[in-house]
């Protein structure tokens, strides 16, 4: 009979402490990571910055106030783009362009700012898109757009951001507005 060797034993006992320890050092480690989302509706953990995230060129997929669905409003007079880039290092920039449905005519529409990002314990955007409303009566939509001088740019709490969705919530603090985009 083969006798067990006393230093195999040791290094057996030593290896399982050790996995052990690992394991319960890794499941640590994402649990933090996990809970420390800053949107509420997710992702919990990506890999790409929240800035690399929110750079892109988007469309409206989803827009309701109170609740109320507006997306067929919003998609039978509104075809826009939303484009987010970087125009000077740690400076974004929005710029909004395409066409506006007034009075059976399809009419331009493109304008550029710069957006502020903040990444705090929330991440928010500040978007203040002024409309001429002489130019497109009828089709003012806040918050999507502001009338010149007449509101405040509203800001936007980002609440889902991942490589191709950035969901945003606004509650201007008589109405709720949710705005999904997709790029």
């Amino acid at each position: 009979m083969k006798r067990k060797n006393p230093i195999d034993t040791i290094n057996l006992k030593a290896m399982k402490t050790k996995s052990i320890r690992n394991i319960f050092a890794l499941a640590l480690i994402l649990l933090s990571v996990v809970g420390c989302s800053k949107f509420d509706d997710g992702p919990k953990i990506s890999f790409r910055s929240v800035m690399n995230r929110i750079l892109g060129t988007y469309r409206i997929e989803y827009i309701s106030k109170n609740g109320v669905d507006m997306t067929s409003y919003w998609n039978s007079y509104y075809d826009q783009s939303f484009k987010i880039s970087e125009y000077e290092r740690s400076v974004y920039s929005l710029q909004v362009s395409g066409f506006i449905e007034c009075n059976d005519s399809l009419i331009s529409y493109s304008t550029g700012y710069q957006v502020f990002v903040n990444i705090e314990d929330k991440v928010t955007l500040g978007m203040s898109n002024y409309m001429d409303t002489s130019i497109y009566p009828g089709r003012y939509f806040y918050p999507v757009y502001v009338s010149t001088g007449d509101d405040e740019a509203p800001v936007f709490t980002i609440t889902r951001l991942t490589d191709d969705e950035m969901w945003l919530y606004l509650n201007d603090g008589s109405d709720e507005y949710v705005i999904k985009f997709k790029e």
